[in-house]
């Protein structure tokens, strides 16, 4: 298997600096940002956050794609999105975009790209009420753009870019599928797969199956099976229950769970129990006072149905089962230290290299 990481992608770049020699001592294979403009902490809670001795303000992220390019002047791996939207960007930018980085990054460039979420639409101006159908029109050029260099309506746009860098072929499209339509999508114009929901191995092996048949159908290779998962490294799992109940702002992560899984454990969902969780959650739109007491509330089970917790022999037993399922490409999201903040980042430093050297051998 090959494994991916997350790089921090917010301001300062010393953080990215420093964090970007370790991953080169380590081997990962491929390089990733986000691309949020809003974060998933609540900016009046942030100081009582224990990642906030990171960074002075939890939205300060970078533009991917321009972050991107600095990246690609200090490695020689690939470097992808995880992941755009089809509503801020339009085809031809991201074709465009996606043939300058493909060009001028030596490890090549991966476009992640799905529907969006609503904390980088809604409170920006942009509209959020047919996402998939602005992706699905987005990737049909977008598809047509990189392997043609023209529109799929034959007029007279087109790429004037080489569609092929030297070694490296063309830039990948990675699609972030997980509805029916999604999954269609994935297998008819993607080349690759990368799901951040959290998912059982077996959903994740029947639904790489669906996405298989659709690329057939399109006369397509299957894509390539990624998977993004939010990762906090602990002393155990027992021990990560402990720091969260200690921490209960930690668990705010539960707000990301879906609707029927807070029904499932018998709570309420601050949207309704309809949320879709990461799609439809602005985080900053609720109380603050109202986040601190929900978070006491919210079972550390259910944390645990967003985030994937524990040391890396824990973890590695959870992502076999992916592996076994058919999970070739896994990138990493790490979020250690949302409780236990430097101490714990600190304590668990071997707990990452550890885990990637077990998953290449999967």
């Amino acid at each position: 298997m090959k494994v991916g990481i997350n790089l921090p992608s917010q301001f300062p770049w010393e953080s990215t600096a420093m964090m970007l020699e370790v991953y080169e001592q380590v081997g990962f294979d491929s390089y990733w940002s986000p691309d949020h403009i809003l974060g998933v902490f609540h900016p009046d809670l942030w100081s009582e956050t224990p990642l906030s001795a990171l960074a002075a303000d939890p939205d300060a992220f970078y533009d991917p794609f321009v972050y991107g390019a600095k990246v690609g002047t200090l490695t020689d791996r690939p470097f992808g999105i995880s992941v755009t939207d089809a509503t801020r960007r339009g085809a031809a930018d991201l074709a465009r975009t996606s043939l300058t980085l493909n060009d001028l990054n030596p490890g090549g460039f991966i476009l992640g790209i799905g529907s969006g979420e609503a904390e980088s639409l809604l409170p920006f101006g942009y509209p959020f009420d047919k996402p998939v159908s602005v992706l699905e029109d987005v990737l049909r050029d977008l598809r047509s753009l990189l392997d043609t260099g023209k529109m799929a309506d034959g007029g007279v746009g087109r790429m004037g870019l080489p569609l092929q860098a030297e070694g490296r072929g063309s830039p990948a499209v990675w699609v972030a599928g997980h509805g029916p339509r999604m999954l269609r999508l994935t297998g008819q114009y993607g080349d690759g797969w990368i799901p951040a929901w959290w998912m059982d191995p077996e959903e994740y092996g029947a639904k790489r199956q669906v996405i298989a048949d659709h690329a057939a159908t399109a006369g397509r290779p299957a894509p390539e099976s990624s998977l993004l998962p939010f990762v906090l490294f602990s002393e155990s799992q027992d021990k990560a229950a402990e720091m969260f109940e200690a921490e209960p702002l930690g668990k705010l992560f539960g707000l990301f769970a879906m609707g029927h899984i807070w029904e499932k454990h018998g709570l309420q969902h601050p949207l309704g129990n309809e949320s879709q969780g990461f799609v439809d959650v602005i985080i900053h739109d609720l109380d603050a006072n109202d986040l601190r007491d929900l978070a006491e509330t919210i079972p550390f089970d259910m944390v645990k149905e967003v985030l994937f917790v524990g040391n890396s022999d824990e973890l590695a037993t959870q992502f076999e089962g992916y592996a076994k399922n058919g999970l070739e490409h896994i990138v990493i999201a790490n979020i250690t230290g949302v409780v236990g903040g430097m101490d714990e980042i600190m304590a668990r430093g071997l707990e990452l290299p550890t885990l990637k050297a077990t998953l290449a051998e999967l």
